[in-house]
């Protein structure tokens, strides 16, 4: 079936990477594809996000997304939905909305700490503060790592964020991971060697390697996400109802970027 949309239904999003459209309509969020197959990255660590301890070990949530195929301004485009998760009053904040929230400039703040490994504490530690969450850090530390293992490097500051109702706070659940599994084919060229794109991808937001963002984070919080070890088989079958979506020319192409981007990231953390 195609959801079709007009012009006047659309919330654009300001992100790093650009503006995404996005509807809300009938109790779900609708995002279009921007710069190449985000709506499938979505979807497929949604999917992976499955095996995970997440839900079963942790007071964190992760968003389920699936594949659609929409009606936009009279054109059929690729996207995802997901359920909309706020609850009757209920509103999004991110990190550095919350701080203006104090007077206090976040990214200032992080500028004049010395060390990553600083950073991650003060932003960790002073958010728990803001929040009365006290679990933050712990969360934070789970985002990296989800990121690091999917190489989502659009981790910004307002691309992490809590819950508010009245005044009090909860954990956002974990979204928003479409940058992804090289799907920004704009800046990840899909000619170039999938390996090459990962060992220069940097992690969002101190523009470090994955690698030691994670590190630090567990150095301080301890480790969080605990994750089956993820075979080609896996990931190939999580991408089979996806890859449906997207051009025949290109699916051989995204199901070797999308299974060497997680295998080889899978490896790189487990050395560490």
């Amino acid at each position: 079936m195609t959801v079709k949309f007009a012009t006047n239904d659309k919330i654009a999003e300001t992100s790093s990477k650009g503006n995404q459209e996005k509807w809300r309509d009938n109790g779900r969020w609708y995002k279009l594809d921007q710069f190449g197959y985000e709506a499938l990255a979505e979807t497929v660590i949604s999917r992976l996000l499955e095996r995970s301890s997440i839900e079963t070990e942790t007071p964190f949530r992760f968003v389920r997304y699936q594949m659609e195929r929409m009606n936009v301004h009279g054109r059929e485009r690729n996207g995802c939905s997901s359920a909309d998760f706020l609850l009757p009053g209920e509103s999004i904040i991110t990190l550095a909305h919350l701080f203006k929230r104090f007077d206090q400039s976040l990214k200032e703040k992080l500028t004049r700490l010395p060390s990553d490994k600083q950073r991650i504490a003060y932003l960790a530690n002073a958010a728990a503060e803001l929040t009365s969450l006290s679990a933050f850090p712990q969360y934070l530390t789970m985002l990296f790592e989800v990121d690091g293992l999917f190489l989502n490097d659009d981790r910004h500051l307002n691309n992490i964020a809590v819950l508010e109702k009245n005044g009090r706070y909860d954990y956002c659940p974990i979204f928003d991971n479409g940058a992804g599994l090289l799907s920004n084919t704009q800046m990840a060229p899909m000619d170039i060697e999938p390996a090459a794109l990962v060992r220069s991808a940097k992690a969002r937001p101190f523009q470090t390697t994955f690698n030691r963002q994670i590190i630090h984070a567990r150095n301080l919080f301890g480790p969080q996400l605990r994750m089956p070890k993820l075979t080609e088989s896996d990931i190939i079958e999580e991408l089979h109802e996806p890859l449906q979506y997207y051009a025949e020319r290109d699916r051989g192409i995204i199901t070797d970027r999308v299974c060497q981007t997680i295998l080889l990231r899978q490896k790189q953390q487990s050395q560490e």
